[in-house]
C-alpha cells in the first residue's frame, strides 16, 4: 500500500505526492506575467534583449502577424522546466495596447508520471517605437548607390521593369539576414535609374545580377562621408551599369559581319549571322566583343513581299509600305517560301538581309 500524500492525503507516487499535487508543485513552465513587448510600428521587428527581430515570414493579416511577435516574444521570456515539453499560444483578448493571451504547455514534470497540458494566463503590453533599420530608412540613410544606364540610348520600359523586379526580390530575399537591405530611394531620370540602397552587400548583389544578366559594363566609385565611432573611415560607394547600345532584336556587326542579337546574358551575346546562316555566341572575354558594332534597331526590320523566286534566279522581294523592289541572292531564302509570302528583312549598309525567326522586344 502506497504512503498518501503529504498535500491532500491521496497514494503518494513520486517524491511523497500525488500526481496531481506534483505537477501543481513542479510546472513544466514558467513565464511571468504581464510582459512588455516592444514592436516597430513601420516594419513589425520585435526588440529583445537590445535587438532588433526582424519577421521575415509572408504576413497575410494583421493576427498572423501578432502571433509571429507573440512567438518571438514567448520564446525569450518562457523558461522551460520539464521533458519533452511543448507549448503554444493562443491569443485572447486584445484591448488596444494590451493583450491576454493563453501558454498551452504539454509534457512530463518527472519521468515516471504522464505527460499533462498546463494553461498559463499571460497578459502582454504592447509598446511601439522605430527600429534602426527603418529609423535609418526613414533618414534617407543609405551605403550606396546603384545607378543604371544604356551606350547612347535609353532603358527600354522592359528593360527598366526587369531591372526594378530584379532588385526588388533581391532585396526581398534578403531581408531577416541583412539589417540594412532596403531600397530607400527610386528615381527615375532620362538617362536611366538611380536607386539609394541601404547597404553596400545588397547593392553589389544587385549590380552583380544586373551586370551578368545584361552584359554590363561597370565602374565603381567611393565617396567618404564620414568615420564609424572606431575612428575607422566610412565611404558610400556608387556603382553604374552601363548596358550596351543593342539589346535583343537589333542589328550589328562581329568581326566585319552583320548579324542580329537573339540573346544577350550570362551565357554571352547569341547572334544570328546573316552570311552564315547560323547562330554563334560571343563572350565578354573574348576580343571579338571589343570589335561589335551597333547598326540598327530592331525597329528598321521591314516587311516584304516575295515578287519572284526561281531556281538560279536572283529573289526580288518588294517593300510593304514603300513598293521598291530588292534583289537578293537566289540562295537568301528558305527553300519552302513561294512567291506571294510576306518575309521580314533589314537593310544593312545598303545591302537587304532576310531576318528569320523575329525577335520582338517592348
Amino acid at each position: 500500500m502506497r504512503p498518501p500524500c503529504y498535500l491532500c492525503g491521496k497514494p503518494a507516487v513520486v517524491e511523497g505526492l500525488c500526481e496531481g499535487c506534483y505537477n501543481e508543485e513542479h510546472p513544466i513552465l514558467k513565464v511571468e506575467t504581464p510582459l512588455r513587448m516592444l514592436i516597430c510600428d513601420r516594419c513589425g521587428a520585435v526588440k529583445i534583449h537590445g535587438r532588433w527581430k526582424q519577421i521575415t515570414e509572408r504576413i497575410s493579416s494583421p493576427e498572423e502577424l501578432l502571433a509571429l511577435q507573440l512567438q518571438i516574444l514567448l520564446d525569450d521570456q518562457v523558461e522551460v522546466l520539464g521533458e519533452n515539453v511543448t507549448y503554444s499560444v493562443m491569443p485572447q483578448k486584445r484591448l488596444d495596447r494590451v493583450v491576454h493571451i493563453e501558454v498551452v504547455a504539454q509534457g512530463h514534470s518527472h519521468p515516471e508520471l504522464p505527460p499533462h497540458t498546463e494553461i498559463h494566463d499571460v497578459e502582454v503590453r504592447l509598446d511601439y517605437g522605430t527600429c534602426d533599420s527603418c529609423g535609418m530608412m526613414r533618414g534617407g540613410y543609405h551605403e550606396a548607390i546603384l545607378q543604371i544606364r544604356a551606350d547612347d540610348r535609353k532603358l527600354t520600359k522592359a528593360e527598366e521593369d526587369e531591372i526594378l523586379d530584379t532588385a526588388t526580390d533581391l532585396t526581398i530575399g534578403e531581408y531577416g539576414k541583412d539589417s540594412m537591405a532596403y531600397i530607400n530611394e527610386i528615381t527615375r531620370t532620362k538617362y536611366g535609374i538611380d536607386l539609394k540602397i541601404g547597404s553596400n552587400h545588397l547593392c553589389r548583389m544587385i549590380a552583380d545580377d544586373l551586370e551578368s544578366r545584361y552584359m554590363a559594363a561597370r565602374k565603381q566609385t567611393y565617396k567618404l562621408i564620414g568615420q564609424e565611432s572606431d575612428g575607422k573611415e566610412k565611404y558610400r560607394t556608387t556603382i553604374l551599369l552601363r548596358l550596351p547600345h543593342f539589346k535583343e532584336g537589333d542589328f550589328v556587326e562581329v568581326a566585319g559581319s552583320p548579324c542580329q542579337v537573339r540573346a544577350l546574358g550570362r551565357g554571352g551575346l547569341v547572334c544570328y549571322s546573316f552570311e552564315d546562316k547560323s547562330e554563334f555566341t560571343v563572350s565578354q572575354r573574348s576580343s571579338k566583343w571589343q570589335e561589335i558594332e551597333f547598326l540598327a534597331p530592331e525597329s528598321d526590320k521591314q516587311e516584304y513581299m516575295v515578287i519572284s523566286k526561281a531556281y538560279g534566279e536572283p529573289i526580288q522581294l518588294m517593300n510593304s509600305q514603300t513598293y521598291e523592289v530588292e534583289n537578293l541572292p537566289g540562295d537568301s531564302l528558305p527553300s519552302d517560301l513561294e512567291n506571294g509570302d510576306k518575309i521580314w528583312a533589314v537593310k544593312l549598309q545598303g545591302t537587304v538581309y532576310y531576318v528569320p525567326q523575329p525577335v520582338n522586344t517592348t
